[in-house]
């Protein structure tokens, strides 16, 4: 009896272990599905249908006429929707669901809302982001960049483009990037030190040695690491906007009657389905078994497939309705509106990973009656809006001398979470502007 039973356990340890072995890589899979912006996913799906003969669209050239003729004038759209006309139909519904911003547009912008800042910094500022490539870093030495421009001044500047949207961006490499992010967002404690001295080893999964080494615990060092994953080291990617490639939103958000509505975009997305003659060869029992093998490795591959863009679609579209809960007042009055948002705490609203949000925030598009935005600009919360707040926190309150901790607690208050070690870097940030 008991060598029965010891049998089945290690039966149903071996059917965990194969299970967990094929979870992992379907959910790496799902992961990369999810970062995929629209027309990179499109590409995916084309490459899925050529190899698999299970596969099969459902969404034909005269549904996306239809849906195109709700949103257009039919003298708008162009009239020989045949298989020479494919290409042209397909750049003209890229262009109405496109418009672009370069990464120097989006920072110039935030400078131009910059309040109580010496010209001569935010003049200089101009400059660096001029000088920014693609990545979103600076090439050459801020004194080159801005010859005229005394060092302090250089700086200020430099601080400041490194603290807009996206976070991170006039520094030298990623390294430099990642360091700058996590000083501006609630890091756990060692990060920086972790970027900037022990990055190589991290990437070779080393936890313990860098554990010994500032004497912290493997979970500590696993925290950190999981907590670098949501940070972006090439910020400027997002913005890069690269000839003859559109970028497309993944939603619209709009406001109708004082009320927000959210489309997904769609229509440059073919819904699929199972081809029907191969689920009846499935089903069939006159098939040779190596017929009927091939036929349900088909099958099942693309049913896997299917179920992972339902799965991604059911995320973005979780992750568009809470955003739309979180920065209601952006989307009704406008940028001005935007509120403090971390990516950790809107991981737990959606309940999902920190490192799924950053996958959404670092890939996807959002078009709104107030422009077009990165998904992470959504995510201010260690930018603009929150020095302001405590820059009013410490000038109404001068003659108390508030502390680190005194600060912290006031912005809970207007609930906003923030250690008290990143109030003490905000609080330099402001001394820098002085």
């Amino acid at each position: 009896m008991q060598a029965v039973q010891a049998t089945n356990l290690a039966m149903g340890q071996n059917q965990n272990m194969t299970l967990g072995m094929k979870l992992a890589p379907q959910m790496r899979l799902m992961m990369r599905y999810l970062a995929m912006p629209v027309l990179e996913l499109r590409d995916e799906i084309k490459n899925k249908l050529d190899e698999n003969p299970a596969l099969e669209e459902t969404n034909s050239p005269e549904i996306l006429l239809s849906s195109l003729e709700e949103k257009h004038p039919k003298d708008d759209i162009p009239t020989d929707w045949d298989e020479e006309g494919a290409d042209r139909k397909q750049k003209f519904l890229e262009n109405t669901l496109t418009q672009k911003e370069s990464l120097q547009d989006h920072l110039l912008m935030q400078l131009g809302m910059q309040k109580n800042i010496d010209k001569a910094i935010t003049d200089v500022a101009e400059i660096l982001v001029q000088n920014l490539n693609n990545d979103g870093f600076l090439e050459l030495p801020l004194k080159e960049a801005v010859p005229d421009a005394d060092d302090e001044t250089l700086q200020k500047a430099a601080s400041l483009v490194q603290m807009l949207d996206p976070q991170g961006t006039c520094v030298a490499d990623y390294k430099e990037s990642l360091a700058v992010q996590a000083s501006l967002q609630d890091a756990p404690e060692n990060t920086e030190k972790v970027i900037t001295e022990h990055l190589e080893e991290l990437e070779k999964e080393q936890y313990k040695k860098i554990a010994n080494t500032l004497h912290i615990t493997e979970k500590e060092v696993v925290e950190i690491r999981d907590f670098i994953k949501t940070l972006n080291p090439f910020p400027g990617r997002a913005y890069a906007i690269v000839p003859d490639q559109s970028v497309i939103p993944s939603f619209t958000i709009t406001a109708k009657n004082g009320e927000l509505e959210v489309y997904m975009n769609d229509l440059a997305v073919p819904e699929l389905q199972i081809s029907p003659s191969f689920k009846e060869l499935d089903e069939s029992p006159d098939a040779d078994a190596e017929s009927k093998k091939f036929v349900h490795d088909k099958v099942q591959d693309a049913q896997s497939f299917i179920s992972m863009l339902d799965m991604r679609k059911e995320t973005l579209n979780k992750a568009a309705e809470a955003i739309i809960k979180c920065q209601k007042e952006f989307f009704l009055k406008g940028p001005k509106y935007l509120k403090p948002l971390t990516q950790r705490e809107f991981a737990k609203i959606i309940k999902v990973s920190e490192s799924t949000v950053s996958r959404i925030a670092n890939s996807k598009y959002v078009q709104t009656d107030w422009g077009f935005y990165s998904f992470s600009y959504f995510f201010p919360s260690q930018g603009e809006s929150v020095l302001e707040i405590i820059k009013e926190i410490i000038e109404t309150n001068k003659e108390k001398h508030l502390s680190d901790q005194q600060i912290s607690d006031m912005l809970k208050e207007r609930g906003i979470n923030m250690a008290r070690r990143t109030v003490s870097k905000y609080k330099s940030l402001i001394r820098r502007q002085v």
